[in-house]
């Protein structure tokens, strides 16, 4: 059975690619999660559990505001013609997805397309969200003290080893110790959150589905008896959430408007712009799969008229020289009605690719017995997502908690209370090192032989410490010996989808870091036994080495300067 966690508070960070938020629980009720719901829109339109991604700067390039604040206050700085040189930076979570190697020196761009580093950007988001934190506890509970407190940051699980090392380098730099951190894999805190809420999962495998703004993250679980949640398969997905709607909307917008007023509309109408892609929100939230109305979008007055002095026509006229014909055409002096037909393209593609995915994971043979599938994250709470699921995964029961947006962000604090309620994970890579082996003629090509003083070496042999969907049980370790060959050791540490993989230059295989290590110089190297440990079934990879003298040193990852 899951045991508890020995601090008094936990706290959970959800960034993510749209919308952040944060929610804490008291040791002594860890499943009464608290969070803030305070968060809301300038224009008071638009609701959210949770505040905007985006981060404005001053002209001196230092942190101004968070969120709808930032937004906000953007805004009205455009209005008054005062923006120039402050930064508003959004959506920029996706710079950590897909890249097998983050760099440090990482860039996101702002409104304008201009660059800065991301890290810093990363960094004063997680600072703005733990001191909101921080004054919401204070009026919480008297007498709680930061250090009683232990962080979770959620992450997607299909996340690479670099992105997950990025974000917890930027969290101990925004002032989170590092000792006191740990990350979550977003769909494992949405299993969590759902088993703690009582959903009938007692003896069943189910798939959860967490549909954010960037992301499709995937895992399957069984529910054991004793509590805990088993891993079933490698975590799995693709960038196929909700801003790839958001996206469609906008290249739509700009093909009816013209880039030229578009641009305009979000260098001097910044107010306008913003309520305009909040009002797009309300509708893509509510709209459903089999919608026959048509959408009517608020659009703003400058817009408008910025495109009939650039076209050189009104825009009704605009619309007749379109493809579009009747499926687009103008309602009174700010609004525009839009086919169902059009909305329902804009939701094709990120909710196709997401569904095909989901059926070729349930065509899998070991897969065959799950009949469940959890949807959670914001994206999950649109009903054409949900009907479609439905509609193209017939035989499978579908299960949207309640505030299906918050699950992932709840989830992580009750995870927090009892990390190891993950028993086991399936691994998602074969994991192991690159070493040299004395040649052998039966095994080995020749070509692969080297002469390294006077004795036939095989360099670059990849030692397996764990397979690729292998399952592994929460906190275990394998330990594997090996001998240094030189007076300085250099260990690289290499993973591969290649259940088998005989050599680290195979391909697929990919180097995640190195371990480096001074050897002792007064003792015989075929006597210098070096202990190489891989700690697998947590949330993040920890690799150590240990050698004969007692020097201990762990795995730099892959993260450039």
């Amino acid at each position: 059975m899951a045991t508890g966690s020995k601090s008094l508070i936990v706290a959970a960070f959800d960034f993510g690619t749209t919308y952040s938020g944060y929610a804490f629980s008291f040791k002594d009720s860890p499943n009464d999660v608290k969070t803030n719901r305070n968060w809301n829109a300038g224009s008071g339109q638009l609701i959210s559990l949770k505040t905007p991604t985006s981060v404005l700067l001053n002209q001196n390039g230092e942190f101004d505001s968070f969120g709808f604040d930032a937004e906000d206050k953007y805004s009205s700085l455009a209005g008054d013609g005062k923006h120039h040189d402050w930064r508003l930076f959004r959506r920029f979570k996706m710079v950590l997805h897909n890249q097998k190697c983050i760099s440090r020196s990482a860039t996101v761009e702002d409104l304008e397309g201009k660059t800065f580093l991301a890290k810093p950007i990363f960094t004063m988001s997680l600072k703005y969200l733990q001191k909101h934190l921080l004054d919401a506890l204070s009026m919480s509970k008297i007498g709680t003290k930061e250090t009683d407190i232990k962080y979770i940051i959620t992450v997607p699980a299909i996340w690479g080893i670099a992105a997950k090392q990025f974000m917890r380098e930027a969290a101990i730099e925004a002032g989170i110790d590092g000792d006191r951190l740990k990350l979550a894999l977003e769909p494992e805190a949405a299993a969590v959150c759902c088993e703690a809420l009582g959903h009938t999962l007692a003896g069943k495998k189910f798939m959860v589905v967490d549909l954010g703004g960037g992301t499709a993250d995937i895992s399957v679980h069984e529910k054991q008896r004793d509590g805990s949640l088993k891993n079933i398969h490698a975590p799995s997905g693709g960038p196929w959430g909700g801003i790839y709607v958001d996206a469609n909307f906008t290249k739509f917008m700009t093909e009816i408007f013209g880039s030229v007023a578009i641009t305009a509309l979000q260098s001097n109408e910044m107010y306008d712009y913003f309520d305009m892609i909040r009002d797009f929100e309300v509708k893509k939230r509510k709209f459903e799969l089999n919608s026959q109305s048509d959408i009517t979008f608020r659009i703003p007055v400058a817009l408008k008229e910025i495109t009939e002095r650039h076209f050189h026509q009104s825009l009704s006229d605009r619309l007749a020289s379109l493809k579009y014909g009747k499926q687009v055409v103008t309602r009174g002096r700010d609004k525009l009605g839009v086919d169902s037909s059009i909305m329902q393209s804009w939701f094709t593609d990120p909710v196709s690719k997401t569904v095909n995915h989901m059926s070729s994971v349930f065509k899998e043979e070991r897969m065959k017995d799950v009949g469940l599938i959890v949807l959670v994250g914001g994206f999950a709470e649109s009903p054409y997502v949900q009907q479609m699921i439905k509609e193209e995964l017939p035989g499978k029961q579908l299960i949207i908690p309640g505030e299906a947006g918050l699950a992932v962000l709840k989830g992580a604090v009750m995870f927090g209370h009892k990390p190891d309620i993950m028993s086991s994970r399936v691994m998602d890579y074969t994991y192991g090192v690159g070493i040299s082996n004395i040649f052998d003629e039966k095994i080995h090509p020749v070509e692969r032989r080297e002469d390294i003083n006077g004795i036939w070496i095989v360099l670059n042999c990849f030692q397996i410490f764990v397979r690729f969907n292998q399952e592994v049980q929460f906190d275990s370790k394998v330990t594997h010996l090996s001998y240094p060959v030189t007076k300085r050791s250099k260990i690289g540490i290499f993973r591969t989808k290649d259940r088998d993989p005989e050599y680290t230059t195979d391909p697929g295989c990919e180097q995640l870091g190195v371990i480096e290590m001074d050897n002792d110089e007064q003792i015989p190297l075929e006597e210098q036994e070096t202990k190489t440990t891989f700690m697998f079934g947590d949330t993040e990879l920890r690799v150590v080495c240990e050698t004969l003298t007692g020097k201990v040193d762990t795995l730099t990852l892959a993260l450039t300067k």
